[in-house]
């Protein structure tokens, strides 16, 4: 009887620690939560998206003050103020407070400080050294050099990124983004991103033609045993995936057929052809003008080298460098490059898609020696 007592109180004191919570689940129990918008990870553009249809709401439900005129309607929402104008022009060095609606084209002169979020429904030119809260604009954006975004960027037309131009969040365009030197942000996602210097002829292909090395390979390839392949290395994991036992370093053109593990650092030589998913365990390093069809995955840092062109995943745990001229391309679905470590961006680079990074991407100019004939390619 004792032992029953003392069970019971230590039960009650055990549903102690839980009762608030209990209460709480049972409050919304069979309710949808209306603070989780599942669109946040969905949409790209989220940010731009979820502030229009916020700033809708507000015009459309506030009514305009008293001190408004036709030039300029203010609108209270709590302890803020919206501004709208049919067309906005502030001169260099105006610093504002207000949250701002213009209804046709906005541009700004050079250092200005806009320290809440803008809304433009038609063109966009920020002046340099200028610095920003969060701009949605509906039509084409001009950001100026050295301009910084404190939040997010988002522009209906093109979004033109200016050197030097800092964006500590996402910056997204439903047409296109260019991305010149010295300009970073957290990711970037577009129907087309391209830096500096794009030039779209195709590069010269090779006059050489070199042994090919097939993955799997041939028992009775000749080229087998060489250019740094040891088929003794490699291994069935099954389901048509393979493995390689160390690293991989191809000297010759590899022709990728299947899933491949490589437990060790992996670089293949240019003009390669790499049509299978491959996961390295250390660095990953794509030879110049080389098609690249699967995902590529490392623990390590990853390399494209000029001229590759990639039509999928890219995701290093390191850090990412895409050369000069790398293209990625892909029909009815867009590519990824995803770094956790800084991603650097060449110049001629064009990605149809998304470039992000935990830590940034940035855009740099590529060295005149990349330029000159037959360098850009060794």
């Amino acid at each position: 009887m004792l032992f029953l007592v003392y069970s019971v109180c230590f039960l009650a004191l055990f549903y102690l620690h839980f009762s608030l919570a209990h209460r709480a689940w049972i409050t919304i129990r069979g309710k949808r939560s209306s603070e989780l918008d599942m669109s946040y990870v969905r949409l790209e553009d989220y940010f731009g998206q979820s502030f229009r249809r916020k700033l809708k709401q507000w015009l459309s439900t506030l009514p305009a003050a008293s001190n408004s005129t036709a030039n300029l309607r203010v609108y209270h929402h709590g302890q803020e103020r919206i501004f709208v104008a049919p067309t906005v022009q502030y001169p260099s060095g105006r610093v504002e407070k207000e949250l701002l609606v213009a209804e046709g084209a906005f541009s700004c002169g050079n250092n200005c400080d806009f320290r809440r979020e803008v809304m433009v429904h038609g063109d966009c030119s920020i002046g340099e050294g200028t610095a920003l809260q969060a701009l949605a604009v509906d039509g084409a954006l001009s950001l100026g050099e050295a301009v910084t975004i404190r939040r997010w960027v988002d522009a209906a037309g093109k979004l033109s990124i200016g050197a030097d131009t800092a964006i500590s969040s996402r910056a997204t365009s439903r047409t296109a983004i260019e991305f010149l030197p010295g300009a970073y942000a957290q990711s970037l996602f577009a129907p087309e991103i391209s830096t500096e210097g794009r030039n779209d002829d195709s590069p010269p292909l090779s006059t050489t033609i070199g042994p090919v090395l097939q993955i799997p390979h041939r028992p009775d390839d000749p080229q087998t045993a060489h250019h740094g392949f040891d088929p003794q290395k490699l291994f069935s994991m099954g389901g048509g995936t393979y493995a390689y036992e160390g690293d991989l370093d191809v000297t010759t053109p590899l022709h990728l057929r299947a899933p491949l593990v490589a437990r060790g650092h992996f670089s293949c030589a240019k003009e390669s052809l790499l049509e299978a998913d491959l996961k390295a365990h250390r660095n990953i390093t794509i030879g110049p003008a080389s098609v690249v069809k699967g995902n590529l995955v490392c623990d390590g840092d990853m390399l494209l080298k000029p001229d590759v062109y990639f039509q999928s995943i890219l995701q290093p745990e390191g850090t990412m460098r895409l050369s000069f001229g790398v293209r990625g391309l892909r029909e009815k679905l867009p590519v990824a490059a995803h770094a956790t470590g800084a991603l650097t961006l060449e110049s001629n680079i064009v990605i149809n898609g998304k470039v992000s990074s935990a830590h940034r991407v940035i855009a740099i100019s590529t060295p005149l020696a990349w330029l000159q004939p037959n360098s850009a390619r060794a």
